[in-house]
């Protein structure tokens, strides 16, 4: 896509995908929002924290038979700990990857209406089933959470403070789904639990003393795990 250029720092962006409508500036970190052709700026994201964490901005991954690109990430915080969710690119091709404490999962967004079981005006409490595109989920979690930062293009502005509830739930063959519901609206994303090795990851950070974790698909808690 066409370059544009930073209204803080006058540094040249390239959004990698048309999806993307937010951007923070690696040079500057002034937060980016795309408008048609125009784009403004809406203030200076604050750094992330240091983690344990090999993925970073640019990381390549093979899922699906496709060849996706880690084009952003939101830092989630709860009450008793916090995640990360990164925005994956692949030509028209998007998806989100959950990474928390060693446990990765993959979700696709699908429209909220293919979620059967509740009102309109009511979300599923714990332990309520839903039904998705023919498939009986639980209701397996529900958390508060705040973002904390955010970097990278994404599909929507995520400023720090951006709040949001998850309803996260699982089916008996271990599918996964997930909505996010926030003063925008519900966003629904089923997918699954992944390994870690069956990624086929490129361009991962270099961490001392970092290993893969154990196959994530085998040991998953029905509960998101909290990361640190």
């Amino acid at each position: 896509m066409a370059p544009i250029t930073c209204p803080s720092c006058g540094a040249e962006l390239t959004f990698r995908t048309s999806f993307s409508v937010y951007a923070v500036c690696p040079y500057c970190g002034c937060t980016v929002v795309r408008r048609d052709r125009d784009v403004e700026s809406i203030g200076t994201m604050a750094d992330l924290p240091d983690e344990m964490t090999p993925l970073q901005v640019g990381t390549e991954l093979t899922w699906g038979g496709e060849r996706y690109t880690l084009a952003g990430r939101v830092r989630m915080a709860w009450s008793d700990g916090a995640w990360n969710e990164w925005f994956m690119v692949a030509g028209g091709e998007v998806a989100w990857l959950a990474e928390a404490q060693g446990f990765l999962t993959i979700a696709t967004p699908v429209p909220i209406t293919e979620a059967r079981g509740y009102g309109p005006a009511a979300l599923p409490g714990l332990d309520a089933t839903i039904s998705i595109q023919g498939k009986t989920y639980t209701v397996t979690d529900i958390k508060d959470a705040t973002c904390v930062g955010s970097e990278g293009e994404l599909p929507f502005a995520a400023p720090r403070g951006r709040k949001a509830t998850y309803y996260d739930m699982l089916a008996a063959d271990g599918g996964f789904a997930s909505v996010e519901a926030g003063s925008e609206g519900r966003d629904l994303y089923i997918g699954s639990y992944v390994a870690f090795d069956d990624l086929g990851f490129v361009n991962l950070r270099s961490i001392e003393r970092w290993t893969p974790p154990a196959s994530a698909v085998e040991a998953r808690d029905p509960v998101r795990p909290a990361a640190t």
